[in-house]
């Protein structure tokens, strides 16, 4: 029986240092600068019974080794179990190392640093809490994310084909277009933290050197101009693993980039917030509920052939080697992996090759009243996130990618066995083998059966 909700926020600042090597590109980069600061933003809710913590970090990814010892910190510290903590990424590409990651390798240092500092956050959090009340609402948004995967005429599919490309014909799938939105603020009346769910894989900034919380940063601070300066505004990105802000049919042209798209991005979203928070239903009573699964799934294989063919590209310099006209590895469907790009994935075949066949990776369910939280490891197709919800049991059910753990896209078996493209081609980033996502989307229902 829950009692009256208690809830608290705070942020963490986790912004590296300069000199860090940058993921979200193929080739190592090292911040020269910083356009904005990183920030890990965490909301403790607590009904009595229950206390659960969701954290947001601006990082490309949340590895399941960073996600765990910040968990562990938080349970000493807390007192809060590690299956009520929620870790998530916003999936900025102008942030830190945090893993050997297509090109970048992880920062050992930051790696062992920023757990800290997010359970830093939750800490902080705990001793803000207060007597409070919470809101949800959801919105319809079409007009900003579009699938990025087209089919061509050759018959392949590609990523980000071009406005003006002729061989295009149309999307691979629709976009999801809720915007899922939960508002959290005392008793008396001052905003606490303000959360747009929405399937938007990033915007992008004005240089990749310089370290930045892209859009979602944006959509923090706005909130905290529109709302209350001290007011947590958290991005949860949904399974966005297929889409973008780039509309290649060209009914939407965008007239900015950069910042000034982001800040635009961030406007619409947090426009939504603002104008559903005039109208929520606010409830100062709250079921909380916890549930964490693990679903198996198999790696993608790595014959010998492609392993020998890995060693003809790295025997030459980087990104050199010509020698294919298809493939050239096993498991490259449909269009050919880039030349420019072949030791790049000639590396991460040995890397797969050396790691086991089989692999666990966990779900987590939390319940908040009528509404749920399903958290995903890694970047979901579009379609599991749109399956989760129209099976949910939840009003509102929220989808949150990057969580817990990271085991790069989790695409369809069509994508993997028909399609191809660049989220297919294996490596860290694109773990999962042919029946990987359903397994995902299996164990994800199976925890919301447990909790309504």
């Amino acid at each position: 029986m829950s009692t009256s909700l208690q809830a608290g926020a705070a942020t963490a600042n986790i912004t590296p240092w300069l000199g860090v090597e940058v993921p979200g590109s193929h080739r190592t980069r090292y911040a020269e600068n910083v356009d904005d600061e990183l920030l890990a933003k965490a909301l403790v809710l607590d009904n009595g019974d229950m206390r659960v913590a969701l954290v947001t970090c601006d990082l490309i990814a949340m590895p399941q080794g960073i996600a765990d010892a910040a968990k562990a910190r938080v349970a000493e510290r807390c007192g809060i179990p590690p299956e009520n903590v929620m870790i998530n990424a916003t999936h900025t590409h102008t942030a830190a190392g945090i893993a050997d990651l297509l090109g970048t390798p992880g920062n050992d240092e930051y790696i062992a640093w920023v757990p800290l500092k997010i359970a830093d956050a939750v800490e902080v959090a705990t001793h803000r809490m207060q007597a409070a009340r919470i809101g949800f609402a959801t919105a319809h948004e079409d007009r900003i994310s579009f699938n990025r995967r087209w089919h061509m005429r050759d018959g392949t599919v590609r990523m980000n084909p071009g406005v003006d490309n002729p061989d295009k014909i149309k999307p691979t799938y629709p976009i999801d277009p809720e915007v899922t939105m939960l508002y959290v603020e005392g008793t008396d009346g001052r905003p606490l933290a303000a959360v747009s769910n929405f399937v938007l894989h990033y915007v992008g900034t004005d240089n990749g050197l310089a370290v930045s919380a892209d859009y979602f940063g944006h959509f923090h601070r706005l909130i905290q101009k529109y709302l209350h300066p001290q007011c947590v505004g958290m991005v949860w990105n949904g399974t966005s693993g297929d889409i973008n802000n780039q509309d290649y049919s060209g009914k939407m042209r965008w007239t900015v980039s950069g910042h000034k798209q982001a800040i635009k991005m961030a406007n619409v979203l947090a426009g939504h917030l603002i104008t559903e928070i005039q109208l929520m239903e606010m409830q100062d009573e709250l079921v909380l509920g916890a549930a964490v699964g693990s679903f198996e799934f198999r790696r993608k294989t790595i014959t010998a052939e492609d392993l020998a063919v890995a060693e003809k590209i790295l025997a030459v310099p980087a990104g050199t080697y010509t020698g294919y006209d298809s493939g050239p590895f096993s498991w490259v469907v449909g269009q050919t992996l880039p030349h420019a790009l072949s030791d790049v994935y000639a590396v991460e075949c040995q890397r797969l090759a050396e790691m086991p066949m089989e692999h666990t990776a966990s779900v987590q369910a939390l319940r908040l009243g009528d509404a749920s939280i399903v958290a995903l490891p890694g970047e979901i197709f579009v379609e599991f996130g749109l399956n989760i919800k129209q099976q949910s049991p939840a009003s509102p059910q929220f989808v949150v990618s990057l969580a817990n753990g990271y085991i790069g896209y989790v695409c369809t078996d069509k994508a993997l066995t028909e399609h191809g493209g660049y989220e297919t081609w294996a490596g860290y980033s694109s773990l999962g083998d042919v029946g990987t996502g359903p397994a995902m989307e299996k164990c994800a229902m199976d925890l919301l059966g447990q909790l309504f």
